[in-house]
């Protein structure tokens, strides 16, 4: 316990890594008497660092209750600064512009005073179609029966397979910057900011394995020991109705390597086709140098 008598994250016991207490921690909790603050626990696994992607899917839902009634449509977040999973997280919502249809909305997330990701999200009313196509590009896959389990991004409550390559961390499997993964969620949120949310979630994770991919020698089993790597920016776009049934198909294309950066996008679809969002990332990929990240341990490190 804390010298004033409250329960901090750091004084309880660190729960297991599952997708049910991940569901846990992006259902932000609100402050009392101020409709505009939230504040929320983090999870880093075997890591002293949390996984920006999990601040936006939190930053997701804080917009969605400081706005009732409307849907998120886009969020950009930056990681402007690394947070740690044992102290909590607060988060802001202020205001852009609140209109009849549209509305949109700063998500700031903090952590002991300072900013560590900055999000600005769209919301709308959802609407009926005008029309309608959400085929997603490219050339179809083979599906999850035919691709290899994961190593290391399963959780419980959550399967991960991808297509043609049997180890992802691997700096020798060179191939293509094109990764299709195949995820199955044992429990689907019935709320609707939940399952976005969700969706966003693994946005931020093979983005940099698939831009590595083609270059022998570099791979993210790497990553931490003698590459500093690290999303700077997710954006995700939702295309309604969000809502599944079985496998989810994540596909990944790397557009750029260059200059200690990688851009990467992609695409969210159902077994069945329908595309339902949409997303791009930016990463850092940097050689470790000398100084004092190198005296840190790697589970600590960008």
């Amino acid at each position: 316990m804390s010298g004033s008598g409250a329960e901090t994250a750091a004084d309880r016991p660190r729960r297991e890594s599952s997708m049910a207490w991940m569901l846990e921690i992006f259902d932000v909790v609100p402050v009392p008497d101020d409709p505009a603050r939230f504040t929320g626990d983090s999870d880093g696994g075997e890591r002293r660092i949390v996984d920006g992607s999990q601040i936006l899917a939190q930053s997701i839902v804080a917009a969605s209750k400081a706005l009732p009634g409307r849907s998120v449509r886009n969020a950009h977040a930056l990681f402007v600064s690394a947070a740690v999973p044992d102290v909590p997280l607060d988060f802001t919502v202020a205001p852009i512009k609140v209109g009849r249809s549209y509305a949109s909305v700063n998500v700031r997330a903090e952590q002991g005073g300072k900013a560590r990701t900055d999000c600005t999200v769209l919301l709308d009313e959802p609407q009926p179609d005008l029309v309608r196509r959400d085929t997603p590009a490219g050339l179809p896959v083979p599906g999850p029966d035919q691709a290899h389990p994961a190593p290391r991004l399963p959780l419980p409550g959550r399967q991960v397979r991808i297509v043609d390559i049997a180890d992802i961390n691997d700096p020798d499997a060179v191939g293509p910057p094109v990764v299709d993964a195949w995820l199955h969620y044992e429990d689907i949120p019935e709320r609707d900011e939940l399952r976005r949310a969700l969706l966003a979630h693994f946005t931020g994770h093979l983005g940099i394995s698939t831009a590595m991919r083609p270059h022998a020698g570099m791979g993210t089993s790497q990553a931490h020991y003698t590459l500093s790597t690290a999303p700077v920016a997710i954006t995700v776009t939702f295309h309604d109705p969000v809502r599944w049934g079985g496998w989810l198909r994540y596909h990944h294309d790397a557009t750029f390597i260059g200059a200690g950066s990688a851009h990467i996008r992609g695409q969210i679809s159902t077994e069945e086709g329908a595309l339902i969002a949409s997303f791009t990332q930016d990463a850092m990929v940097r050689g470790f140098g000398s100084g004092s990240a190198t005296e840190m341990p790697p589970e600590a490190r960008l």
